[in-house]
């Protein structure tokens, strides 16, 4: 039975033309080129419908911009900057309705919604800053415990509890609802040398690092109240190294436990199927 495509409904300039369809319908391969033109296609429909300049607004300069979030309803859109300020914007208007200018002593790296008015910025002045939407004259608190840059924030929202990590190689876990006079209750759950970035799974079920000798690390069935436990004294590095050169390292053996399939939380797997002569090197970013 024949196909009927009416060029009428392809969008202009598509590479999705009807004879790429009928092609693809009939079992015939794609042609040399094929996959490039879909991509150029795609990437030359997208068009900016907005954009911001600090320098044109005549304002504090910014500096680059290292992350962006929006809240959870999609009503704002918060930039953490180069030069320690958060930059707060209304996605449906395209204006900028806040600035907080010093809201660290160094870069801001990082930001996370932790609800529809609550949100978490990190720096590279080693601290977290939360802070309510309602308020931003001063943040609400900031919590101390990384001794080096800290990179990324995640929200468990089955634990209800932050998870920040950093350039320490340290990961931390913050109880935001046990605020004190001095601190947050806060507790190192792991740490790995050359430690890039931590992300969790949207359920919070599985977490992902990534390290600077290009290894990926993902923790299935995750358990945070349990985790330092379950990892205490595991290296993924020497880990790496002792399958790679197949020789047993003792250290590193005693940890295979780690890697059973049958385990029920915080089973750990290595992501190492790289394309041929393509191996990873250094991580430095992760979506999940």
């Amino acid at each position: 039975m024949g196909s009927n495509y009416t060029p009428a409904f392809m969008a202009k300039n598509s590479a999705f033309s009807p004879y790429r369809l009928i092609r693809r319908e009939t079992g015939f391969q794609n042609p040399i080129g094929a996959e490039n033109a879909i991509a150029r296609s795609l990437y030359c429909g997208m068009k900016p419908i907005a954009s911001w300049d600090c320098e044109q607004a005549n304002d504090v300069p910014t500096g680059g911009v290292f992350n962006l979030e929006f809240s959870p309803e999609g009503s704002l859109l918060v930039a953490a900057c180069e030069k320690k300020s958060i930059q707060i914007f209304d996605p449906l208007t395209h204006r900028r309705i806040h600035s907080v200018n010093g809201a660290h002593s160094d870069c801001v790296n990082c930001v996370k919604f932790l609800d529809g008015r609550m949100f978490a910025t990190c720096s590279d002045d080693a601290t977290i800053a939360l802070w309510d939407i309602r308020n931003l004259k001063k943040k609400i608190c900031s919590l101390l415990g990384h001794s080096n840059w800290v990179k990324n924030i995640e929200f468990s929202v089955k634990d209800k509890l932050l998870v920040t990590s950093g350039l320490d190689g340290s990961i931390y876990t913050w109880d935001i609802n046990s605020y004190t006079e001095y601190n947050v209750v806060h507790h190192r759950v792991f740490h790995a040398s050359g430690l890039m970035r931590c992300r969790l799974s949207p359920d919070a079920r599985q977490m992902v690092m990534c390290t600077t000798g290009g290894l990926l690390v993902i923790i299935h069935n995750l358990n945070l109240s349990t985790l330092a436990r379950d990892l205490h004294g595991f290296k993924p590095n020497l880990y790496r190294l002792m399958q790679m050169s197949q020789q047993l390292i003792p250290i590193a053996a005693m940890y295979d436990h780690l890697f059973d399939s049958e385990r029920r939380e915080n089973r750990v797997e290595f992501v190492s199927d790289f394309p041929e002569r393509n191996d990873a090197e250094v991580v430095s970013a992760l979506q999940v």
